[in-house]
């Protein structure tokens, strides 16, 4: 039986409480690090959610950082033997090689700390890269990771000795989201780097009229000046500006939040869409917007929504091509529309 939009998102969050619920004291200092401060919305949506959840269990990151940023002596002094929560993401292997090595050095440096890898695609290309995180992990000996998908699973339970988790993406914790007003008929929302998958022919998507196509949006010259000032501004007349410590958390989730924003804006922008990205489709999802789903080069997306069922709705469908997309798509323009 099909799903509603809203189902799905409930579901999906009380299955995220769930696995978190033993994994989170509301009483302890914690770090939660690598804040995508990069263009990718959909990472953007996996730290909202990340930090959605942690509200919802009242509490809130004490130490947050990304890579470049990251100080061991300050979070230290912040957190003192609270535990570390990695960002989660599809970056857990080395096709995206600096976050493995942060990782593993993490797993090096603190052995027996608790940390806590928030919910993760793997995929490795090469065996001694699955070597290197392995030992890092054994050596560690207090790690646990969450996985999106059951294919993730199967490879940590094979390689990796640690607990391990399968767990939904923390996105949907951000919960339903308003959908604006569509100003075209179709959006092609195709990814352009080292994740595309099957080479598409756009010929038929791109000669209709109201057609659009963008990846994720580019960022303004002086988005990082600018959010920084909001997050201050926000700070100051909600009273909850604090330390340094405090203030980034702030700047952080204000980068997040207009990223996301500015996703939606994309997403919302055409009555139907096409996406080969992850977040493109859990946030199609979120928005109840009328979508296909593709997959990326290495079958995290389609892996992903055998796991938890996020296209068992009349609004959502996963499909090989962009033609058979279309198909799909024009199939339902002559349905009645389905309740969100």
């Amino acid at each position: 039986m099909q799903e509603t939009n809203i189902t799905i998102i409930n579901r999906l969050q009380g299955l995220i409480a769930n696995n978190l619920s033993d994994l989170v004291d509301p009483q302890e200092r914690f770090a939660l690090l690598d804040f995508p401060n990069h263009y990718n919305i959909g990472d953007s949506a996996i730290w909202l959610g990340e930090l959605a959840y942690f509200d919802r269990r009242k509490t809130r990151p004490a130490y947050v950082t990304e890579i470049p940023t990251y100080d061991e002596e300050r979070m230290l002094a912040t957190i003192g033997n609270g535990r570390i929560f990695l960002h989660g993401g599809g970056n857990f292997g080395d096709i995206w090689a600096g976050y493995r090595q942060f990782r593993e050095g993490m797993l090096t440096k603190f052995k027996g700390r608790p940390i806590v890898q928030m919910p993760q695609t793997i995929h490795f290309k090469e065996q001694a890269n699955i070597d290197s995180t392995a030992r890092a992990i054994e050596q560690h000996g207090n790690f646990t990771l969450l996985v999106r998908d059951k294919k993730s699973l199967e490879f940590a339970r094979r390689w990796f000795q640690c607990e391990t988790r399968l767990c939904p993406d923390m996105a949907f914790c951000i919960g339903p989201v308003a959908r604006p007003g569509p100003q075209h008929e179709l959006l092609l929302n195709l990814r352009e780097d080292q994740e595309v998958g099957t080479p598409q022919d756009l010929t038929a998507a791109t000669g209709r009229p109201g057609t659009v196509k963008s990846d994720w949006p580019d960022e303004p010259a002086d988005f990082q000046r600018q959010t920084k000032h909001t997050a201050i501004l926000k700070g100051l007349m909600s009273g909850k500006i604090g330390g340094r410590a405090r203030m980034t958390e702030l700047a952080y989730r204000e980068r997040a939040q207009q990223r996301f924003d500015r996703g939606v804006a994309l997403l919302g922008s055409a009555r139907q869409v096409i996406t080969d990205r992850m977040h493109g489709h859990i946030m199609c999802v979120l928005i109840g917007a009328d979508h296909c789903v593709l997959d990326n080069s290495y079958g995290k997306t389609s892996s992903f929504i055998e796991a938890w069922g996020t296209c068992n709705t009349e609004k959502a469908a996963l499909a090989a091509t962009v033609d058979e997309a279309l198909a799909i798509l024009d199939a339902r323009r002559v349905r009645p529309a389905a309740v969100a």
